[in-house]
């Protein structure tokens, strides 16, 4: 079992509670508390992306059909991930209204990415069809 986790969960915790006692005393710092917090953990779980990678890479390396998806693929993942993370940042610092609008440019970004997979489906859904 990997040991990571309780190390994650250590910090987040000590993040937590470091923050409620600056809020006490200067609630502005406590922002500031809980971004670095984040940003922490986030470059912990960056390092683990190294094997994701590697992972993918040998799929990618091994598949004959749809080599051009691939690469969108992963850029919709990435950009759910970022705005999540971006948005969550957002509404932990009191900014909802933002966050929600990350949230929406996040969508919008997934949505421009789709496009060239659509366009493929539907030029070989009219190549199937008789007509």
């Amino acid at each position: 079992m990997d040991m990571d986790i309780f190390r994650i969960a250590a910090i987040g915790i000590g993040g937590v509670v470091v923050s409620s006692l600056v809020k006490g005393y200067k609630p502005e710092f406590a922002t500031y508390v809980v971004i670095t917090t984040v940003m922490v953990i986030f470059i912990m779980v960056i390092y683990k992306l190294t094997a994701v990678f590697e992972f993918l890479n040998e799929i990618y390396n091994q598949i004959s059909y749809g080599k051009n998806f691939f690469p969108i693929i992963l850029k919709v993942l990435a950009v759910a991930y970022i705005a999540d993370f971006t948005a969550q940042i957002c509404r932990d610092s009191g900014e909802s209204a933002i966050g929600g609008k990350v949230e929406l440019a996040g969508k919008v970004m997934i949505f421009y990415l789709a496009v060239p997979v659509m366009m493929a489906v539907m030029e070989l859904i009219n190549k199937m069809l008789p007509g």
